[in-house]
């Protein structure tokens, strides 16, 4: 029987695992940064050749810090050259797009769109966080890429260290040029060796909900083009909260969607950055071609890995009004936690935060 045709609409490729800052929340730290670990410019131009044939719209350069790969503008020019119909992107830092000359041939290659990774709301708050002063640098490329003509958005991953700063570091950036923002709460990818209730009461998911919550009407003054990208599970969230996050919440990732896949600098799909030891299918050994593709992706170890992350963390989860656009949230949340734990932590915070004198509330165990 033939197999149904997959929708792939977008391709993330690792370029190097080699990165200028060092991020306490990185989720590829097991990597180690290693300045070797880089793809080949022709095993590249065969990612790109095989995402021609697939029809996906959107390319995705990441890292490590993608900007760093040695071939990057030569990517570009070849995917120009061959008149692919498809967006390239990259996910960065920004600290190289200092240089107003390299963010021009960047655009002049074709690049559609760039994600700038803001890291604090100034220089020390920076060091603290990704232990290196890159405050000025970021400054500086959003005011290069605000001076071309290209897309671009600030993205902010939320940390106990950054969460209350981040209307300032919103300001900052929009004095500099930015126009729209997103955000990402904190995800944990080592697994702990913790239980999951001392993790829980180290790691408090609804503290940091809590602490970004309290800043939306501050924030909404600023600006109102934010959104929060996919991570924690629908019921993590009060109520209220959801009442305060409405139309501003991003839809599932791609391993609930079957939407995207993502390849290492080794050309092994993984299913997600999030997992880069999950080796499941490599371009020129298990498939050469989409149509190849589409058969181990229903099979294999390639089909067992994904139905596996895709599992919902609780049966409750199968009647839940928000099923199709939370999925149980980020499969990764689930190695450190159960689904009962969190709803048990997520009562006793409510209880506690109620409790609490006025104005206490959104600092605690953060």
């Amino acid at each position: 029987m033939k197999m149904p045709k997959m929708n792939i609409s977008q391709c993330t490729v690792t370029l190097t695992r080699k990165c200028n800052l060092r991020c306490a929340f990185c989720y590829a730290k097991r990597a180690e940064y290693s300045e070797t670990d880089t793809i080949k410019l022709d095993d590249l131009k065969r990612i790109v050749d095989f995402c021609n044939e697939a029809k996906v719209k959107y390319i995705i350069f990441s890292g490590g810090e993608p900007t760093l790969y040695p071939h990057l503008i030569d990517i570009l020019a070849y995917i120009k050259s061959q008149n692919y119909e498809m967006s390239p992107t990259i996910a960065t830092n920004g600290i190289v797009l200092k240089d107003i000359d390299f963010c021009n041939k960047l655009v002049e290659n074709g690049m559609s769109y760039i994600d700038i990774s803001l890291k604090g709301k100034d220089s020390k708050e920076c060091c603290e966080i990704v232990g290196r002063d890159c405050f000025l640098q970021q400054a500086a490329a959003i005011r290069n890429l605000a001076s071309l003509p290209i897309e671009f958005t600030c993205s902010m991953v939320l940390t106990p260290a950054n969460v209350f700063s981040l209307c300032d570091t919103v300001k900052n950036a929009i004095q500099n040029g930015a126009k729209q923002f997103s955000f990402t709460f904190l995800i944990d990818n080592e697994k702990s060796k913790d239980n999951e209730d001392i993790y829980l009461q180290k790691n408090n998911p609804f503290a940091l909900i809590d602490a970004f919550c309290s800043q939306i009407d501050k924030l909404n003054s600023i600006t109102k083009e934010w959104w929060v990208e996919y991570s924690f599970p629908m019921c993590a969230f009060t109520s209220e909260q959801l009442a305060a996050l409405k139309g501003k919440l991003a839809c599932p990732c791609q391993i609930h969607t079957e939407s995207g896949i993502i390849f290492d600098t080794d050309l092994n799909l993984i299913p997600c950055s999030m997992y880069i030891e999950n080796r499941i299918g490599k371009l020129g050994v298990d498939f050469s071609s989409y149509e190849e593709f589409e058969m181990i992706a229903q099979k294999s170890v390639y089909r067992d890995t994904i139905d596996k992350l895709k599992n919902l963390p609780s049966t409750e989860c199968e009647s839940c009004q928000y099923l199709e656009s939370c999925y149980g949230g980020c499969p990764v949340l689930w190695k450190n936690y159960s689904f009962d734990t969190m709803k048990k932590h997520k009562e006793m915070y409510v209880i506690k935060k109620t409790a609490a004198p006025e104005g206490t509330a959104a600092n605690a165990q953060i």
